[in-house]
């Protein structure tokens, strides 16, 4: 049997929430890592698994409560400096419930028409993110690395 020497992983997740009547998207203006308009989302607690932990993600960044999540794809790098893959799980919903936080110390929380998505000033990367989540026109999109450069595949 081949060894295969294991890496560090950071699992995340990210969700779109659509609110369909409307034709809106809910956003978040992040300040604190990766700034820029994305959807909200976070990081995984030891242990925890993925669904469970984007609803309470959700919960603490915008004080929704969300069901029936539909997984849409994953993005996901490796960093070999530091032997360490980030994985983001991409989910999507239409079924929310509660009020809305507008800010929190991640940032302001807010509902944009699906259509004007891509004329705010969104985070590095986030464009083909949402349209994955929104159009499932992939599955992953990841990063590779090309000796310095870092190139965007879609599968």
């Amino acid at each position: 049997m081949t060894y295969h020497e294991l890496e560090q992983v950071e699992l995340t997740n990210m969700c779109a929430i659509i609110d369909e009547k409307n034709h809106k998207v809910l956003v978040q203006e992040r300040k604190k890592s990766w700034t820029g308009i994305a959807f909200p989302g976070g990081h995984l607690e030891k242990g925890e698994a993925l669904v469970p932990s984007t609803i309470r993600e959700i919960k603490e960044e915008t004080g929704l409560d969300i069901t029936n999540l539909k997984l849409c794809g994953v993005k996901d790098w490796f960093e070999p400096e530091k032997n360490r893959r980030y994985m983001v799980f991409l989910y999507s919903t239409t079924e929310f419930s509660g009020q809305l936080i507008n800010e929190t110390d991640e940032g302001k929380v807010f509902w944009q028409d699906i259509n004007q998505l891509a004329n705010l000033n969104l985070a590095s990367s986030f464009l083909e993110m949402a349209d994955m989540m929104l159009h499932s026109t992939y599955s992953e999109f990841v990063y590779e690395i090309d000796g310095e450069h870092w190139e965007k595949k879609f599968y």
